[in-house]
């Protein structure tokens, strides 16, 4: 009975639209028609937009809660996949009915939802495991909260079972790090990484694993995809929720080949962006230099789909500087991550400022913003002030926090 209501609505405002431009030349000494009709014309345009605003919220909680739903029921399958496989390793046999039901619904769920991430593996042969921030030293100063990480473990095996669990338990944890303008501070992007919770500590808190401790077991088994597509999911959910808020920031995504080479996923990825275009001017993709250099990465068509919806690129671990600009932003390739340090080594290419202001030339033809990471004190930004520098990235403006689960 949806539309009924909406008929309702729409009759109340119309209604009253027309009676005011018949009623009001009559009542109001002076008023010709045509003034009453400019009236009844604004009733109508103002209950219009607010039918409109009703109309999209109402949509918008459908849509959560559908999708909310949906990984009600992703993870009912996940559960029914766990237990065949517990059967099969303690060599039950197992009725075909059975494997087909699983296969069956997980099909369907994934044609409703091609939104959420699909916990399957990459293929064997999928390229090494995608940049994830390092965990850097503390600052000596006041250093912030940082995660904690357990003693490294030296059973790969063990570890590949945390991986495992922790993907099919939600104990994947996602980590903001704020990119501000310079020199205002400002908040005006944020930078996603991932993190594989392996209990807790004795004060309680969640203890992490390293990711050089998982990165390459992970890789192993085919499931940095997983992890890259719940790092999308994710990220997606924190983009509707600045919207929800009004905030004007955007979301730099590590993206990794392996997600690149996984066709089926990326096709449902660039169709279902398609269909909310209004993502991608917050939305930011992330590639290291190397990843962007291989010459078939936009060949497979995948990040030219991206592009014509309207998303753009960002480019780190950049090591060489002699790069045909122009040709990367014709990828719509619009930032460039540096080092703090790589710009203030009294003994690099950039010790003469002249240097730097050269290379913001060719970005700045090349309609390209230059981000500078890690910077940890203040001594650094002073330095990086100097050259004008219009982005800033590291602990001195904010150490990564754990994001808060969206629903």
């Amino acid at each position: 009975m949806r539309w009924f209501r909406h008929l309702v609505f729409a009759g109340v405002y119309v209604a009253l639209a027309v009676t005011v431009a018949l009623t009001l030349p009559l009542s109001v000494e002076g008023m010709d028609r045509h003034t009453g009709i400019l009236f009844g014309l604004v009733i109508l345009t103002f209950g219009g937009l607010l039918h409109e605003f009703w109309a999209r919220q109402d949509a918008q909680e459908r849509n959560d809660r559908r999708l909310w739903h949906l990984r009600e029921q992703q993870e009912a399958v996940m559960e029914m996949v766990v237990t065949l496989e517990r059967r099969l390793e303690d060599g039950q046999p197992l009725a075909r009915g059975e494997v087909q039901a699983v296969l069956s619904e997980a099909r369907v769920l994934e044609q409703l939802a091609g939104q959420l991430p699909p916990l399957r593996s990459a293929p064997a042969d999928a390229p090494a495991a995608p940049r994830m921030a390092p965990a850097r030293p503390p600052l000596t100063a006041a250093p912030a909260p940082l995660p904690s990480y357990p003693p490294p473990a030296a059973d790969a095996a063990a570890i590949l079972d945390q991986v495992r669990d922790a993907l099919r338990t939600d104990k994947v944890d996602i980590f903001l790090q704020p990119v501000v303008s310079l020199p205002q501070r400002r908040h005006r992007y944020y930078e996603l990484f991932s993190r594989i919770r392996a209990g807790e500590g004795a004060d309680g808190k969640p203890l992490y694993l390293l990711p050089e401790q998982y990165l390459g077991v992970a890789a192993e088994a085919g499931l940095i995809a997983t992890i890259d597509n719940l790092l999308l999911f994710r990220c997606i959910q924190l983009v509707r929720e600045t919207e929800k808020r009004h905030q004007n920031v955007g979301f730099f995504c590590n993206i990794s080949t392996a997600t690149l080479n996984d066709a089926g996923f990326m096709r449902e990825f660039v169709s279902y962006m398609g269909q909310h275009p209004d993502l991608a001017s917050k939305l930011i993709f992330e590639l290291s230099q190397d990843q962007l250099m291989q010459g078939g990465l936009f060949a497979t068509g995948f990040l030219d789909g991206l592009r014509r919806l309207g998303f753009r690129f960002s480019m780190d671990q950049v090591w060489r500087l002699e790069m045909d600009w122009s040709e990367l932003a014709r990828h719509d390739i619009r930032h460039v991550k540096l080092d703090a340090a790589r710009l203030l080594d009294p003994d690099g290419r950039f010790a003469d400022p002249r240097a730097v202001r050269d290379l913001r030339q060719e970005l700045d033809r090349a309609n390209i913003d230059l981000i500078v990471e890690k910077i940890e004190t203040d001594a650094q930004l002073i330095e990086l002030l100097d050259l004008y520098i219009d982005f800033g990235q590291g602990y001195l403006f904010g150490e990564p926090r754990l994001a808060k689960k969206q629903g």
